[in-house]
């Protein structure tokens, strides 16, 4: 069990330390679209505003799972009981919590490539449906991703 618990962990945690990368890209490519002419500044300030929200995401992740990991594995060890009871319950509650964020983001999606398509002559809200979009792309993949790996480690907890 302590290994799936690992395996799950210190996926989250490179996943957190990705997003945060991937966010610093992205922050430096919408400064650059900032800097390179008026059409695309909502874009790049929409881009530049959520690459920062992630990155906190991301840094947040990374920074907080040593600490339940350490946790957890304490808990294994002490009430192997409790810990399965407890984390199966958490895990449940996290991957039905997916669910609902993956129909969300990819709602978003879909609105925001409706409005910046059919909104083409007002390059303002055009920028702003374009950078949420990008945003929402990342994030879906980020947990699509996440909710797989979830479900392996749920699975070895049932088991």
């Amino acid at each position: 069990m302590q290994d799936a618990l690992m395996a799950y962990f210190n996926g989250e945690k490179h996943a957190g330390l990705l997003l945060a990368g991937v966010s610093v890209a992205v922050l430096i490519a919408a400064t650059l679209l900032f800097r390179a002419r008026l059409d695309p500044r909502s874009f790049a300030i929409t881009l530049g505003v959520l690459a920062l929200a992630q990155m906190a995401l991301g840094v947040g992740l990374y920074l907080r799972t040593g600490p339940q990991v350490s946790r957890l594995v304490e808990q294994l060890h002490s009430d192997a009981t409790g810990f399965h009871a407890a984390e199966g319950a958490r895990m449940a509650r996290v991957q039905g919590n997916f669910v609902v964020v993956e129909y969300v983001e990819l709602l978003i999606i879909i609105v925001t490539a409706i409005t910046a398509v059919t909104q083409k002559t007002r390059p303002d809200l055009t920028g702003v449906a374009l950078g949420l979009l990008v945003s929402a792309s990342l994030l879906l993949a980020f947990d699509l991703i996440a909710e797989r790996r979830g479900a392996e480690y749920l699975a070895a907890i049932a088991r």
